[in-house]
């Protein structure tokens, strides 16, 4: 495993880790284990309970003085800047005691999805300034996983925003219903590191790996085009599906689908910008997580777009391809119709 535990020396913003998972998933036992770990000094924590009391943030017991509570309220829902003033709270403070502030853990509560937040750490100005998300980490409980995966959409929220994925209990069940679970989990979210923690046990390089900054650079790309199923068009023709997508009955409100739109010829600057918030709103909730690379045209380097749920990275353009290929390729993951609703906006990049 990597140690990038440090913030990358190019970018001194501080590194955030949001830590999430459903109710029980484990994520105060491994937050206890974790920061005991000599390379996590220098790290506050965040932590979000839904309840007008909180509890979790007696249960963490490495970091007491740099623990910051918000309670009565979910951090993915609430619209009063709670997030935005515990963590210039947590800035403020360090700097008072002069706390050398390395990084940051958000622990949320049990009922948040990822996507929300991620959009308020990128879109408020005094947060994007001073933090960049790093990873999301989400914790799934193998013991009871696969019923909560088949009836809470939170559940699958977190599993299909997260950049790894620690599944917690395995020693719980059996290795059978462990390798069938990672096997799902890999299905829902190919793009996802999955991985096994036994009693909280994980380190440091799990949390701050710098996975989702990758991601929004457009490294680490050619596995996760490799996992994805096809549709692939030319702009100028008419558009087919492949046998192996081609819709067929009616997909259940739960059903994952992961599959890759390949374009063989640049596309305008300004179609795809425009075509981008118009997929954006259609898709709605179905849209759980795209990535890629775009040939504009005119350009001689493509574009990175990054998007988790209701929440899009800023677009960045890279240096150069990174291979000899230079077609847009863009990997989806949906549910429900989410794959049949792009496949009927994929008229507008003709125009």
């Amino acid at each position: 495993m990597s140690d990038d535990v440090h913030q990358a020396s190019a970018d001194t913003r501080l590194p955030v880790c949001v830590l999430t998972g459903f109710l029980g998933a484990g994520k105060s036992t491994l937050l206890n284990f974790v920061l005991r770990h000599p390379r996590m000094a220098g790290t506050a924590v965040v932590i979000n309970e839904y309840g007008s009391v909180g509890v979790d943030h007696h249960l963490v017991e490495s970091a007491p003085e740099d623990t910051e509570l918000v309670a009565d309220g979910c951090l993915c829902c609430t619209a009063n800047g709670q997030l935005a003033d515990a963590l210039m709270s947590l800035f403020q403070r360090a700097q008072r005691r002069r706390f050398a502030l390395k990084r940051l853990i958000i622990e949320t509560t049990g009922l948040a999805e990822p996507g929300p937040i991620l959009q308020q750490l990128l879109r408020h100005p005094q947060l994007a300034e001073r933090f960049v998300i790093d990873s999301v980490v989400t914790l799934v409980d193998a013991l009871n996983a696969p019923p909560t995966l088949d009836t809470q959409d939170i559940a699958v929220r977190q599993v299909t925003g997260a950049d790894r994925l620690l599944v917690t209990k395995t020693d719980l069940v059996g290795e059978v219903a462990a390798l069938a679970l990672e096997s799902r989990l890999a299905a829902m979210n190919p793009d996802a590191t999955v991985e096994r923690v036994l009693a909280g046990a994980a380190q440091p390089g799990q949390l701050f790996g710098g996975a989702h900054r990758r991601s929004s650079d457009g490294d680490d790309l050619g596995q996760l085009f490799a996992n994805a199923d096809r549709i692939r068009f030319t702009p100028a023709a008419t558009m087919k599906l492949d046998a192996s997508v081609r819709p067929g009955p009616t997909p259940a409100e739960q059903d994952i689908q992961t599959f890759s739109l390949i374009l063989d010829e640049p596309v305008a600057a300004s179609t795809f910008y425009g075509w981008l918030p118009f997929l954006r709103q259609l898709c709605g909730p179905t849209l759980l997580r795209v990535k890629g690379l775009v040939n504009l045209k005119g350009q001689s380097a493509p574009i990175v777009i990054h998007g988790v749920q209701e929440t899009f990275h800023p677009t960045r353009q890279l240096q150069a391809w990174p291979s000899d290929d230079r077609r847009t390729r863009l990997v989806f993951i949906t549910r429900g119709w989410g794959q049949e609703i792009v496949g009927s906006t994929l008229e507008w990049l003709r125009r």
